[in-house]
């Protein structure tokens, strides 16, 4: 009796646990950054469509008929990343190739928190238009003791002109 209720923890603890803890982590994962992309969607919801004015614009030649009283520079940054369990899954989709949708989720919800909150910083400030945008990706990785077992994110700044007319 003892003899087999060890065999079936050493098979849970040998077989089935390093299994479960990425499961639960990419489930919890999930869970979380759906959670945080309807917080997102809600917020871009009550701001109105991003960059989908004319008070939005790139570089053009219909800015040569903009005044501005002054400008004023914009800056926002943050750090997403995966979860342990959505980085160890998409380890092992990327041993057989293919798109990698978790990573997706991260860099669609990094860009568009970053114009969310540049928005938000251009009408604390004042500005009545959001020139020039540009937005820098940049991987963040961090290794404990110099071993192999490595985490990382991204960080995404975004820069703009902000004008007040």
């Amino acid at each position: 009796m003892a003899t087999s209720l060890s065999i079936v923890l050493a098979i849970f603890f040998w077989l089935v646990l390093p299994v479960l803890i990425p499961l639960i982590s990419w489930l919890l994962g999930r869970w979380y950054q759906g959670r945080l992309m309807q917080a997102l969607e809600s917020n871009e919801k009550q701001q109105g469509g991003l960059l989908q004015s004319e008070k939005h614009l790139s570089t053009s030649s219909s800015m040569m008929s903009m005044t501005a009283e002054s400008s004023t520079l914009l800056h926002v940054s943050i750090c997403v990343g995966p979860s342990w369990g959505q980085i160890f899954f998409m380890w092992v989709k990327s041993l057989f190739g293919g798109r990698l949708e978790s990573y997706d989720v991260v860099l669609d919800y990094g860009r568009r928190e970053v114009l969310m909150r540049l928005n938000q910083q251009a009408k604390a400030m004042g500005c009545s238009s959001i020139v020039n945008i540009r937005i820098e990706t940049s991987t963040v990785s961090f290794a404990k003791n110099n071993n192999s077992s490595k985490t990382s994110s991204v960080e995404f700044l975004a820069f703009a002109t902000g004008l007040r007319q």
